[in-house]
């Protein structure tokens, strides 16, 4: 039985190109030299979320019976809110370009994907290997203003390499 309880570390990098989503593969990405964590979540806004499916029942307008049924799962997401950051961060998430004392927004915001790792207090990795984020900068508690990020899993396009996995530690270890 697992209970999975909020947040203890978040990684991104480049989008996986190759091979399969294993504990192994995530232990690759997150111990890579490229990989990088964030350091900070700012209070409560760590969620994951998956929306509710659509269902469309198809009736037999002769005997009012359904005769088909159409199922479309919800999309899913992880979303946080950065509070602290420097803008190299910031620039890989939202855009624009950046050096170790400013950041300046892109003429134009494009698409970003990044890989995502999410591990939870009781040491589950949640495992999305092509995210597109949408992030932007927000209030937060009418202070301070924060990265608000959602990523969600995207087919890959790799065959083999699903768009998210759940493992426990034993399997990253």
């Amino acid at each position: 039985m697992k209970t999975i309880v909020d947040i203890k570390q978040i990684f991104y990098g480049d989008p996986l190109t190759a091979g399969t989503l294993t504990g192994a593969a995530v232990k690759a990405f997150i111990t890579d030299v490229n990989t990088k964590q964030i350091t900070n979540v700012h209070a409560t806004t760590w969620t994951y979320e998956e929306q509710e499916g659509k269902i469309t029942d198809y009736l037999n307008q002769l005997n009012g019976q359904t005769y088909y049924r159409d199922a479309e799962p919800g999309s899913r997401s992880i979303n946080f809110t950065i509070g602290q950051y420097d803008y190299e961060t910031k620039a890989d998430l939202q855009g624009g370009t950046a050096t170790p004392t400013s950041w300046l927004a892109p003429e134009h915001q494009g698409i970003i994907y990044k890989c995502m790792v999410a591990v939870t207090k009781d040491d589950t990795y949640i495992a999305i290997p092509k995210a597109q984020i949408n992030a932007r900068s927000g209030m937060v508690e009418s202070k301070m203003i924060g990265v608000m990020l959602t990523a969600t899993p995207l087919e890959t396009g790799v065959a083999g390499l699903m768009a998210e996995g759940w493992f426990d530690a034993s399997e990253v270890a």
